[in-house]
């Protein structure tokens, strides 16, 4: 017998498949290396890509604004944060003139405690910190237009400061390509006008699109907007797949972020022999797969390597329930997952509504199955998903479908881009 392990939450959910059964798992090796974060930002601020120190950078009158991701994107934000505080801060600056906002895009907004656990008590009792909200016309503001004649809306607090620096992560985006960088303004804090636009067709790509990001106007819009703002410096963490993080990269944003980038696909691009009529999927755990609106992104990776009528199953505790916006009501209202997609088409993105179109166009590919526990069978199978609370049932479930040619398991989808050889691409039957 072979035994399949993936996480779920904090913990990992496993099951139990007979040997005659091909099981093939992708995932980058884990490493039992020793990354000294904090020496390797040090040596990237001191190093910036194509810029000055941020230190040298900064004048004693400059306000000052840091981006940082919100509580659904782990990364080092804490250890980020307060290195750049650090520098700030031996040029002089106070703290009245350094606000905090969290890149929330469309998200809601973090609570303290969640402020907390991403950059610590110090941080959050001693500087502004301000919860970036869409909705909110009180907090945005209208910079002109970007391409493709998309109106550019961000926070006002982007618009008042002198100098912003972004932080973040940068790994595989089921839509940008890569994260980091730029997204942190878009999305991150941009006005519900901007976000409407550049979330819909055909400026959001219609296929997955992990390691797609040069000629994607995903990215180019995004990339427009952070060069017409503020935006000055960027600090971004690179991750493997289990986590770690391997490298950061400091400097201006064009270029420090090609870099990342080209050390992101070089330990995220995985080869794959042949597609498969299983594919069982983890965003990794905890926080990805904290509601199903967030974990849909490990289905964007499975949905590239499924063959016709291959059954998915997406492993995600999702104990924060749905998520936010119209997500549950687009899928109960629909007849079947095409009309979810043509939906889309006419009327774009709202939040919840790409995340519905993204779970309907892998419906259109195979069965979906949800396997979690706080989510409940009358639930999804009003939204036209499957649902198993254990791994073990969702693989029964879906031997009773089609006697696979193999299993393919991707423990920490996320964070992978799948090639499949040259050969195999068109290996459907």
């Amino acid at each position: 017998m072979k035994e399949i392990i993936v996480p779920y939450g904090k913990d990992y959910q496993n099951a139990i498949v007979n040997d005659d059964i091909d099981v093939e798992v992708i995932d980058v090796k884990e490493t039992n290396e020793y990354y000294d974060e904090e020496s390797m930002l040090k040596d990237a601020l001191d190093n910036p890509i194509n810029s000055q120190r941020l230190e040298n950078l900064i004048s004693t009158d400059d306000k000052v604004l840091i981006v940082v991701n919100d509580h659904t994107r782990p990364g080092p934000n804490k250890l980020i944060v307060k290195e750049i505080l650090k520098r700030l801060h031996s040029k002089d600056l106070s703290k009245n003139q350094i606000k905090i906002i969290i890149a929330a895009g469309s998200h809601r907004a973090s609570t303290k405690e969640e402020l907390i656990n991403m950059l610590g008590d110090y941080i959050v009792n001693n500087y502004e910190i301000i919860n970036h909200d869409c909705k909110d016309d009180s907090q945005l503001s209208h910079v002109g237009t970007s391409l493709y004649d998309i109106p550019i809306y961000v926070n006002k607090a982007l618009t008042e400061c002198t100098f912003c620096i972004v932080t973040g992560l940068i790994s595989p985006h089921h839509s940008a390509g890569y994260s980091g960088g730029r997204k942190s303004v878009v999305p991150g804090l941009a006005g519900f006008q901007t976000l409407k636009i550049h979330h819909s067709l055909p400026i959001r790509p219609y296929e997955p699109a992990m390691g797609f990001i040069y000629g994607n106007p995903f990215h180019e819009v995004a990339l427009d907007v952070a060069k017409k703002t503020n935006t000055k410096f960027m600090v971004n963490a690179v991750q493997n797949p289990h986590k770690q993080n391997i490298a950061f990269v400091a400097g201006e944003l064009v270029e420090a972020h090609r870099k990342g980038v080209d050390i992101c696909k070089g330990i995220s691009e995985v080869e794959i022999s042949e597609k498969a009529d299983i594919v069982i999927a983890s965003p990794g755990g905890h926080p990805r797969d904290r509601n199903l609106y967030q974990a849909q992104k490990a289905l964007s990776v499975a949905e590239l390597i499924g063959k016709k009528d291959c059954t998915f199953l997406l492993v995600a505790e999702c104990k924060d329930g749905l998520g936010e916006g119209v997500l549950k009501e687009w899928l109960t209202e629909a007849k079947n997952p095409e009309e979810v997609v043509e939906r889309f088409k006419k009327e774009g993105y709202d939040v919840g509504s790409n995340k519905a179109f993204m779970y309907a166009r892998a419906m259109l590919k195979g069965q979906v199955i949800i396997v979690s526990e706080y989510l409940s069978k009358e639930e999804l199978e009003g939204m036209m998903l499957g649902w198993a609370k254990t791994l073990q049932d969702a693989i029964k479930m879906a031997l009773k479908r089609k006697v696979p040619n193999k299993i393919l398991v991707l423990p920490n989808a996320v964070n992978i881009i799948p090639k499949i050889c040259e050969g195999d691409v068109n290996n459907e039957e």
